[in-house]
């Protein structure tokens, strides 16, 4: 496990080896140029300004602010990167005028890198979710349907669609322990 969480941090040691800098916890977002927002409807929006000068532009137009990035606070990436906050308020402001569905469809029309941050309630109902079926159910006997996400494991390339209900809490109490370790659900 540290071996992957080691790879997964790979940015904070590329800097610090790079730049003898140790990266603090909003270090990534400012230099991978990501921002989080809220819209209108109060839900949250991705975005993700990597280099490419057009998907500033898009942004821009997007925005109704055509001239934004000529502001010398925000005309390249180190001078976004310094007034990260500065533009993340300014953003911030603006997102709030419009509900995310509207800001998702004004972005894809300009290219700009973006996805809707989903809650818990959202998520499987995304168009990939549901094609990859990650929702999966079983009738518990007691309990009537109980839903879950599956297993991301697949073999052969066929996904596990089935799925054990959980046992209710307390009913294996009065059996012993050997028993109650053997059997499965």
């Amino acid at each position: 496990m540290l071996e992957a969480m080691i790879h997964f941090n790979l940015d904070s040691f590329t800097h610090y080896f790079s730049a003898d800098e140790v990266m603090g916890p909003y270090s990534q977002p400012s230099v991978s140029r990501s921002y989080v927002l809220e819209c209108k409807d109060r839900k949250w929006i991705a975005l993700h300004m990597s280099s490419p000068e057009r998907f500033w532009q898009g942004l821009a137009q997007t925005i109704e602010r055509p001239a934004l990035f000529e502001d010398p606070r925000f005309k390249d990436r180190e001078a976004r990167i310094a007034n990260q906050e500065t533009l993340i308020n300014l953003l911030g402001g603006l997102f709030k005028q419009r509900d995310r569905a509207d800001w998702c469809v004004r972005l894809q029309e300009r290219d700009v890198p973006h996805a809707p941050m989903y809650d818990s309630s959202e998520a499987l109902q995304d168009p990939q979710a549901r094609h990859l079926q990650l929702e999966v159910s079983a009738v518990h006997p007691r309990m009537g349907e109980f839903r879950t996400v599956r297993s991301p494991v697949s073999f052969d390339g066929e996904r596990s669609l089935e799925v054990k209900p959980p046992p209710v809490l307390g009913v294996l109490k009065n059996k012993p322990a050997a028993q109650a370790g053997a059997r499965k659900y």
